[in-house]
């Protein structure tokens, strides 16, 4: 199948799946048991490649799919992945649920935004650092943290297109740039006549 094509399929399918957990005001309930189902497919890979596989019928996937998740699952969230299952569309869960996460930060109006920094962050840290964030970005914060030791200290933020770097690392790479260039200045100068 063409990008285009699962593009199209993501997006679809992710978007009907919002606007029933819209309605039915599960936005949060399903986008966890996306996470969750994900997960399970990421740790059991020979149940992944049992409900992708073009051998068995979609109503036997159907059927796999209720007698692991029924009572588990919300009706919406089970439903849902038992038209995927019937289609030959559970390869395309992880688009799905990526798509349905940035749909309900959307609706939520929270902004997501990446912090990385060099070494683990105390609860502290990350909470003072999510509020500031909230407080300028004036909305909710979904922070995800990332550790780089290479950073050495500082942090580097990310939020869509927007990078701001407050390393150690890039400091000092400013730092050591800033000092050979004024030496090649100083030298260009006094071999100037």
């Amino acid at each position: 199948m063409s990008q285009s094509r699962r593009y199209i399929v993501r997006e679809i399918y992710s978007e009907v799946l919002f606007d029933l957990a819209e309605q039915g005001g599960e936005i949060n309930t399903v986008q966890e048991e996306l996470a969750v189902v994900r997960q399970i497919l990421r740790q059991e890979p020979e149940f992944a490649a049992l409900l992708n596989s073009e051998i068995i019928k979609g109503e036997e996937k159907m059927g796999i799919v209720r007698r692991v998740f029924d009572g588990r699952l919300s009706p919406l969230t089970v439903n849902f992945l038992c038209v995927l299952a019937r289609r030959g569309r559970m390869g395309f869960l992880a688009g799905i649920s990526d798509r349905f996460e940035a749909l309900a930060d959307e609706y939520h109006h929270r902004q997501p935004v990446e912090v990385t920094v060099a070494k683990e962050p105390d609860a502290a840290f990350i909470e003072k650092l999510k509020a500031d964030l909230a407080a300028a970005l004036n909305s909710e914060v979904k922070l995800s943290v990332r550790v780089d030791p290479s950073l050495i200290g500082g942090v580097v933020l990310r939020k869509d297109d927007m990078m701001i770097d407050g390393s150690v690392r890039s400091s000092l790479e400013r730092a050591v740039r800033t000092i050979v260039e004024n030496m090649k200045e100083k030298e260009r100068r006094q071999a100037a006549p």
